[in-house]
C-alpha cells in the first residue's frame, strides 16, 4: 500500500505537469492516459488538467485496437503508460498494447512509461521516455493552474464501444467539478476526512468522479490494483477495514458473483466503518442487493444506486441517504436533474 497526502499529491501533480509542458503540452492537447490503479494515474489526470490539457482515460485492460481507436479520435499528443499491471497474482504487461496502439496512432509525439511492475520493456528512442526520467528535471517546481474557463474541456471518456464505435464523450472543468463534487458530498454524503472507494478503474467514468468527488471534499480515494477475489473473496472486504472504507461502491455485478461466496468472507472483517453504499452500471434484482445491506451494512447503511452515464459524467437518478429507500431503487432525479 502507498499513500498520498494532499501535498504529496500536488508535488508529484506539478512535476508531471512541468514535464508535459516541456514536451510542449498545453491547452488543448489531449492526453491518453492508459494506466493501472496505481496513484500515477491520478497524478497524470491532474497533471493534463493543471496544463488546461485535455485528460483522456483509457481502461487499463483494453486491446490495442481499442486504445489506438481513441488515440486516433482525440490526435492525442502523448501517452501515458506503465510496463503493466498486476493481475491476478501474474504480470498483466500493457507496455506492448502501448506501442502497437502508438504505432496507428500518427499524431502521439511522446510515450512516458511507469515502471510499476519493475519488469525490462522496449523503449523507442526519441518517443519513450521513463516517468522518473521525465519527471526527474522538474522535481520541487511549483506550476500555477492555467487560465481556464468553466467550458474549457477537461476530459474526453469513452463510451465502452458495445453499441458501435465508442463514442468520446466532453466534459469542461467547470460543469464536472460542480455536479461531481455535489454528488460525492450530497448523495454519497461523504465528510472531509472520510475515504472514499468505488471498485473500479481510472478508464470508466467512475475512476474521474471517485477522484474529483472525494478530492473536492478534502476525502480520500482508495485505488485498488488487481481482482476483488483474489487470492481469496475477502479481498474487497479486507480494503474496506485496511483503509477504514466511509463509502463503498460497487456493481451488481460484482455482488452477485460474491454472494455464493458465502457470508463467511464479508463476516471476517470489521466493516463498521462503512456509512453509504453506492451502486451503478446496471440493474439490481431484490436477493443480491439485500444481501450485500445485510453483509456490508448489517442492514443499517443505505445503498446509493446511481444511474448516469459516460455521456452526462454524472447521474440522472439518485436516491438520498436522508430518505427511505425501496430495495433496488433509484430514487428519483439526482442533484440539478
Amino acid at each position: 500500500a502507498r499513500s498520498l497526502t494532499f501535498a504529496e499529491l500536488r508535488a508529484e501533480v506539478d512535476r508531471l505537469a512541468a514535464a508535459l509542458a516541456g514536451a510542449d503540452v498545453g491547452k488543448g492537447d489531449a492526453v491518453g492516459v492508459f494506466m493501472p490503479m496505481v496513484p500515477e494515474a491520478v497524478v497524470a489526470a491532474y497533471a493534463a488538467a493543471k496544463l488546461g490539457a485535455i485528460y483522456m482515460p483509457i481502461f487499463s485492460g483494453f486491446a490495442p485496437s481499442a486504445v489506438a481507436a481513441r488515440l486516433q479520435d482525440a490526435a492525442a499528443k502523448v501517452l501515458i503508460t506503465a510496463d503493466g499491471t498486476w493481475r491476478r497474482g501474474k504480470h498483466g504487461l500493457m507496455k506492448q498494447a502501448a506501442d502497437e496502439a502508438v504505432a496507428e496512432s500518427p499524431t502521439i509525439e511522446k510515450v512516458v512509461v511507469l515502471s510499476n511492475l519493475g519488469v525490462d520493456v522496449p523503449m523507442q528512442s526519441g518517443r519513450d521516455v521513463s516517468w522518473d526520467e521525465f519527471t526527474a528535471p522538474h522535481a520541487g517546481v511549483r506550476m500555477e493552474c492555467a487560465d481556464t474557463s468553466a467550458e474549457d474541456v477537461f476530459m474526453i471518456a469513452y463510451t465502452s464501444g458495445t453499441t458501435g464505435r465508442p463514442k468520446g464523450s466532453v466534459h469542461v472543468h467547470g460543469g464536472f467539478l460542480v455536479k461531481i463534487a455535489s454528488e460525492v458530498a450530497y448523495q454519497t454524503d461523504l465528510h472531509a476526512g472520510e475515504v472514499f472507494y468505488w471498485f473500479t478503474d481510472m478508464g470508466w467514468i467512475m475512476g474521474p468522479l471517485s477522484m474529483v468527488g472525494a478530492h473536492a471534499v478534502g476525502g480520500a480515494m482508495v485505488m485498488y490494483e488487481g481482482a476483488p477475489d483474489f487470492p481469496d473473496p475477502s479481498r474487497l472486504w479486507a480494503s474496506v477495514e485496511k483503509h477504514s472504507v466511509a463509502m463503498l461502491g460497487v456493481s451488481p455485478t460484482l455482488i452477485r458473483s460474491l454472494k455464493p461466496q458465502g457470508d463467511e468472507w464479508p463476516a471476517r472483517h470489521d466493516l463498521s466503518s462503512l456509512r453509504i453504499l453506492g451502486s451503478t452500471g446496471e440493474p439490481w434484482n431484490p436477493e443480491p442487493y439485500r444481501w450485500l445491506q445485510r453483509v456490508a451494512g448489517g442492514g443499517r447503511v443505505p445503498i446509493i444506486n446511481l444511474s448516469g452515464g459516460t455521456e452526462v459524467g454524472a447521474c440522472f437518478l439518485s436516491p438520498f441517504p436522508v430518505e427511505p429507500i425501496k430495495v433496488c431503487s433509484l430514487g428519483g432525479p439526482s442533484l440539478g436533474m
